[in-house]
């Protein structure tokens, strides 16, 4: 099975892992999977898309300029 493991940097300057089932073929999904693993709620008032889900990464005190994904297999 295809993992992925998502690191990120917090808005307070520490790091971060997550490691979510499947592959992920761009950061803007690294992003929206990252979010979801994290239970971050819905950014209010913001457009959906890109802007939304920057913005329930950057509420959860996450860095959205800062995710990055690398695939691994077990």
């Amino acid at each position: 099975m295809m993992k992925t493991q998502i690191t990120y940097r917090k808005l307070d300057g520490s790091d971060g892992v997550a490691l979510v089932n499947g592959g992920i073929s761009e950061t803007q999904q690294a992003k929206q999977e990252l979010a979801n693993w994290l239970e971050l709620p819905e950014a209010s008032g913001s457009a959906a898309g890109r802007d939304d889900v920057d913005g329930r990464l950057r509420n959860g005190g996450i860095a959205p300029e800062s995710v990055k994904f690398n695939h691994i297999s077990e």
